[in-house]
């Protein structure tokens, strides 16, 4: 057994030098080696890099369901990204001035439509506006630019049509088409080559849930990791006009830097967390946030996330907190978000009522996969999660959402790689948790 964990130990560490090598080739001679126009910096502590990504980027979606005659399949390729093959396509389909837009009656009614045989559907985790469709598949929808969707569903027997879905209304938007290529699409859908899971919509506490009917073999990851230098964070967000004086304290496991301005950054060193916030902005005022609409929330967002100045490869938008005004970006592998507490992977930009704004995210972000073997981990049918955490206690009414991701841990053999396990996570009481982390929970007060 030593002998063998002393292999598997030596056998990682000359993975990672050889991915580190490989990495700085790239670095040097970029032509070498081309990966999906991604950006790769040299692993340990490096500046920030700024990002490339557009807002179509951002927001595209992060799922793709194939519909087959009566049952529902969640599609995933690790060699190529089914929603860029299917958001290119549909970028060049030119769409109708004519919108129908249709109220169903029921949430049975809705789901029925959503299930229909014979399509694809689109997927977002959270919904955001018809103008933001727009802007990230090259379309001039003229009317509804305020309302909300979160699915795409293209039908693949029915030519030149489409529709937008928004699950909180049910709500259905019906959009007419001239040159859609729908032979290509079911081409791209039905590719032999994609892993399916089966799935089925179920209702949690209002909330429309994606559950998997069988047990699910997902991937195990990975990565080596980079390390951002804090100093270049500081530059950026406290002093862009390089006219400001910064105030450096250290207290326990943490430096606080801030200037005369309001702004405040803290560096937690123990998880590398990065929390920022400007309490006042004179660009905005009171009045000009409570104007504010949704989809002018979510654009300034995405306007802030990219003067963040850190990598956004795989990183999508994910949820909406309304209550807080809070705009959740996370990165997501194959479709899977990754999801922690100390929001590895992940961007919070808060909207404060007096114009501020609060930023939350990690230096530490992915860099390259590392081979791991091809292992993967069984997870349960969603139905029997979902089962287990009413019978330790848990109220259903506040279970919220129940969903597959990664977490983010630390690699035994080395410090310069992470693992990504992927696990169940569920929305109980508004806050994510891993699933296992709520069974061996030893106090459930508040259920």
């Amino acid at each position: 057994m030593k002998i063998k964990g002393f292999l598997l130990h030596t056998g990682l560490t000359v993975t990672v030098i050889i991915s580190v090598i490989l990495t700085t080739i790239i670095l040097t001679n970029p032509a070498t080696f081309q990966r999906d126009s991604k950006t790769t910096t040299s692993p340990g502590e490096n500046d920030a890099t700024a990002s490339n990504k557009t807002l179509s980027d951002i927001y595209a979606p992060v799922q793709v369901i194939l519909n087959q005659d009566r049952q529902q399949y969640q599609l995933d390729s690790s060699k190529v990204s089914l929603v860029n093959k299917l958001r290119t396509e549909i970028r060049k389909w030119k769409v109708s001035d004519t919108v129908t837009k249709t109220a169903l009656r029921n949430e049975e009614e809705y789901v029925a439509f959503l299930e229909q045989k014979n399509a694809v559907v689109l997927n977002y985790s959270d919904h955001l506006t018809i103008k933001l469709f727009n802007k990230t598949f090259s379309k001039t929808i003229k009317k509804y630019h305020d309302d909300k969707y979160n699915r795409i569903l293209i039908p693949l027997k029915q030519k030149k049509v489409m529709y937008l879905l928004n699950d909180q209304a049910k709500t259905i938007y019906k959009l007419e088409l001239r040159n859609e290529n729908i032979r290509k699409t079911a081409k791209i859908a039905e590719n032999n080559k994609s892993n399916r899971l089966q799935v089925e919509y179920y209702l949690l506490d209002g909330y429309l849930t994606m559950f998997y009917l069988n047990t699910v073999q997902v991937p195990h990851y990975t990565y080596l990791i980079n390390k951002a230098n804090a100093s270049s964070f500081v530059t950026q967000l406290l002093d862009s006009n390089g006219g400001n004086s910064i105030t450096t304290k250290m207290q326990k496991d943490k430096i606080i830097y801030s200037d005369g301005a309001d702004n405040r950054m803290t560096v937690e060193d123990p998880t590398n967390r990065i929390k920022y916030a400007n309490y006042s902005n004179s660009d905005y005022n009171n009045s000009v946030i409570e104007r504010q609409s949704f989809n002018d929330h979510l654009k300034r967002s995405f306007t802030k996330l990219n003067i963040i100045g850190t990598s956004l490869d795989d990183v999508h938008y994910s949820e909406f907190n309304q209550v807080n005004g809070t705009v959740i970006y996370r990165s997501y592998v194959a479709g899977f978000p990754i999801i922690n507490e100390n929001n590895y992977g992940a961007f919070k930009i808060q909207t404060l009522s007096s114009g501020g704004l609060k930023y939350d995210f990690s230096l530490l972000s992915l860099q390259v996969p590392v081979p791991s073997g091809g292992k993967s981990v069984t997870l349960p049918p969603t139905v029997t999660v979902y089962q287990n955490l009413i019978n330790a206690g848990y109220s259903a009414n506040k279970l919220k959402n129940i969903q597959i991701g990664y977490s983010w841990r630390k690699n035994e053999a080395s410090s310069l790689v992470i693992d990504l396990v992927p696990t169940y996570f569920v929305n109980y009481n508004g806050k994510w948790t891993e699933y296992n982390k709520l069974l061996n929970s030893t106090s459930n007060s508040g259920n």
